[in-house]
């Protein structure tokens, strides 16, 4: 396995990980996830999406 996949897929699995503790559920007549700190909350998203970015890049790149 690539290195370069390894560090794209543990940068998705940790922005996922610190969304899902972020994250605060508010229940009413719908419920609602909010987030607790929103800087966190961009962090985690930049990090999944670096992280998806690095893995679809590479795969295009070995024409897989």
């Amino acid at each position: 396995m690539d290195i370069v996949i390894v560090i794209g897929g543990a940068l998705f699995v940790l922005g996922m990980l610190i969304a899902a503790v972020n994250t605060r559920i508010d229940y009413g007549f719908f419920t609602h996830y909010r987030s607790v700190n929103r800087g966190v909350n961009l962090i985690a998203i930049l990090l999944i999406i670096v992280g998806l970015g690095i893995v679809i890049l590479k795969f295009m790149a070995n024409e897989q």
